[in-house]
């Protein structure tokens, strides 16, 4: 039986509060892009260019997520960990170098890959971004190294904090009114934001025994299985990158600001995602990984139910409320300044067709985390072609029918088939999964969702009459009333409904 310590939920419930202060800067950085250029060529020309370099990095970065910390506790059993990481350093170093040598050179190549439904000024403004923002390739390399050895080392609060940092730099250069354009300065303070992570996360990586890279690179046998692991990965995240680009090439050919506007759907999603989820697998994968390589197989079915569980009481409920409340959400958030009413109701369509796969975007997080720790290689590749190819030809069929809306509705739509496929080949190989019990669990939290949905919107004519305002103090007070309101009658449900056991037991 696997109970959650007392000091997991405290670690928890504190990086909890830090991402979500981190989200809440950068939902308040994007309005300030937003107001300041509205959904633009300009804005569309930011994203592809912050977009590119990384994409570009995770296609081998995503290893550092999926094989750095299994392997790392290997190599630390055989006192060869220093080595390991020292040298893994240097190749990822060499790596970057490479990346930003041949980005340099294909700028205009890269582009065309990312965003063909740019032309003229759009190539123009995004090229010249670009090649400044390759630069970060190293910046953006040594900063998500650090976060997986910090990782390995259960070290989880200045992690969860950095982006904040970098929010508040971009916040900066965009409030800065000189004598020089407005992008200018938006551009330095992009680049000020990677250094300043840069600078807090480095030190805090050393203090826990980073070593410096290695000059001379020596091929350990945890070296010679990283990069043997690294194949199929890389080969996966090439899927996953060409699953972006895809989106980003439907959204090029729908007129101007729709990258923008579909990169902000995403982005409240991701606030969503990364305040619970990003923080659960976060804390949760190193146990995990070390229970799988120490084969204690039913710790390890514990965990995966308790998470599970988790997943779903907290998931479903905020995708019930965030697709009914996703208009006036995305009001409060974007809608001033040059961002007017029509791209702000785009962009709430968009983040209800990404929030419908909130759950399984988490639950394929978790499955696939389980199977990188476990190296079955065959289970991802297939799971990696199946979302890839599915996720094509939904686009295929849902953006000639609703427009930029599909997009998001066809990234819920293959996370979800995709995830369905590999949960039924995870219960055909592994055992533990057949032990999971999931159907009667969702069922209890769409009820207790739903009754407190109807609570919360019945309740909602007499919050705005007594809250009543038109400034943003008083649109938050009112969404916040009525979230609250929704969340203390979906705990009551769950009282009832739920035992115990489903977390702490």
């Amino acid at each position: 039986m696997f109970v959650v310590p007392f000091r997991w939920i405290k670690t928890y419930a504190l990086v909890i509060l830090i991402t979500l202060v981190c989200n809440i800067t950068v939902f308040f950085r994007d309005a300030l892009i937003t107001a300041r250029f509205g959904a633009t060529l300009v804005t569309d020309a930011y994203t592809i260019a912050l977009l590119i370099p990384e994409v570009l990095f995770n296609i081998f970065g995503n290893s550092l997520t999926a094989n750095f910390v299994p392997i790392y506790y290997e190599a630390e059993r055989a006192q060869r960990h220093r080595r390991f990481v020292a040298t893994l350093f240097s190749l990822y170093l060499l790596l970057a170098g490479l990346i930003f040598l041949v980005g340099f050179k294909h700028t205009t190549f890269l582009i065309t890959i990312f965003s063909s439904g740019f032309s003229g000024p759009a190539v123009g403004t995004t090229s010249f971004l670009l090649r400044i923002f390759l630069v970060n390739i190293f910046l953006i390399t040594v900063t998500n190294f650090s976060l997986a050895f910090l990782q390995a080392h259960k070290q989880f609060i200045i992690p969860s904090a950095i982006g904040i940092f970098y929010n508040f730099a971009v916040i900066a250069g965009v409030y800065y009114n000189g004598t020089g354009p407005a992008l200018d300065a938006l551009i330095i303070g992009t680049i000020a934001g990677f250094i300043i992570q840069f600078m807090v996360l480095m030190p805090q990586a050393v203090y826990w025994g980073l070593p410096l890279p290695a000059w001379r690179i020596t091929f350990s046998p945890e070296i010679r299985k990283y990069v043997v692991l690294t194949l199929p990965v890389a080969f996966l995240a090439i899927l996953g990158q060409l699953t972006i680009v895809m989106e980003n090439y439907f959204a090029s050919r729908l007129g101007e600001g729709s990258i923008t506007t579909l990169n902000l759907g995403n982005r409240v999603l991701m606030g969503v995602y990364s305040t619970l989820i990003t923080t659960t697998m976060l804390i949760v994968y190193p146990v995990l990984s070390k229970s799988i390589v120490q084969k204690e197989f039913k710790l390890t079915a514990a965990i995966m139910q308790k998470i599970i569980n988790l997943l779903i009481i907290l998931l479903l409920p905020l995708a019930v409320y965030f697709f009914i409340n996703a208009g006036s959400l995305i009001d409060m958030i974007f809608k001033r300044g040059a961002f007017n009413a029509k791209q702000s109701a785009l962009t709430a369509t968009v983040f209800q067709g990404y929030i419908v796969g909130l759950f399984f975007y988490a639950l394929r997080d978790l499955l696939l985390r389980y199977f990188f720790a476990a190296y079955n290689i065959p289970v991802l590749i297939l799971n990696g072609l199946a979302n890839t190819t599915l996720n094509f030809l939904y686009l295929m069929v849902l953006v000639p029918l609703i427009g930029l809306p599909g997009i998001s509705l066809a990234a819920a739509f293959s996370v979800g088939s995709s995830c369905l496929i590999l949960f039924l080949l995870a219960r055909k190989q592994a055992p533990l999964f057949r032990q999971l019990k999931l159907f009667r669990l969702i069922s209890k939290a769409l009820l207790a969702a739903g009754l407190s949905m109807l609570i919360a919107g019945l309740s909602k004519p007499s919050i705005n009459l007594y809250l009543a305002g038109e400034n943003i103090f008083h649109e938050l007070l009112r969404q916040g009333t009525e979230f609250i309101l929704f969340g203390c009658f979906y705990c009551l449900f769950c009282f009832i409904m739920f035992k115990k056991r489903y977390l702490f037991a």
